[in-house]
């Protein structure tokens, strides 16, 4: 049974890019499904142990426990695939730097894209593999570089693939392009962890001063 026919639009909709953005290889649908009857076996338990043990009405906690387990999963995921997105950004810089040095190594475009591909790049190097096959089947590489930018769904990324994509179309120096990319991410990052870390102290003093 389809579940998320049954859903509201939002909630549809955050499920359908959430699944795919956490790296899980089943569809929306049979991920809804099973965690719907998951949360209706945990909920027919859980109210027959209150129902016995407290004599809770069943219909009552039958249907707390449901909701509870199904807000569950729904955060379970969502934590999910934002760490993911956050760890594929971290590990762009470091991508990008790969193959700017394969460029200046005399490879093509799509060679240095898929070489750069390394297990030390995971989750990023599933994304990159995909890409690049797609590219050395005859996709056009704009449009494979689009779509990759589509599956990791990163403002951050997007925006790099698209300066990509136009120093591409230009024909500038991409390797010389991709290197400064890769330069001004990190720097970026660094100053955005700083600012974190920042916030993270003013917290802290003001709890101290308050308490």
């Amino acid at each position: 049974m389809n579940t998320l026919k049954f859903m509201p639009k939002k909630l549809r909709e955050i499920y359908v890019k959430n699944i795919p953005n956490a790296g899980m290889k089943q569809d929306a649908e049979r991920y809804t499904s099973r965690i719907y009857f998951i949360g209706l076996i945990i909920a027919v338990f859980v109210s027959l142990i209150l129902f016995f043990a407290l004599k809770i009405m069943p219909v009552l906690s039958f249907f707390l426990s449901f909701i509870i387990v199904e807000i569950f999963f729904y955060f379970l995921i969502s934590l999910k695939a934002t760490a993911r997105i956050k760890k594929i950004e971290a590990l762009f810089p470091d991508f990008i730097q790969l193959m700017s040095s394969n460029l200046r190594a005399g490879m093509t475009v799509d060679n240095s894209f898929l070489s750069s591909a390394r297990p030390e790049l995971a989750p990023l190097d599933e994304e990159i593999s995909r890409t690049g096959k797609e590219i050395a089947t005859g996709q056009d590489i704009v449009l494979a570089f689009n779509n990759m930018a589509k599956r990791i769904d990163s403002n951050k990324i997007k925006k790099i693939i698209a300066l990509i994509i136009s120093g591409l179309r230009s024909g500038g120096n991409i390797s010389t392009l991709l290197e400064n990319t890769s330069s001004s991410m990190r720097e970026r990052q660094f100053l955005e962890e700083r600012a974190a870390s920042n916030v993270l102290m003013y917290v802290i003093f003001i709890f101290i001063s308050i308490s």
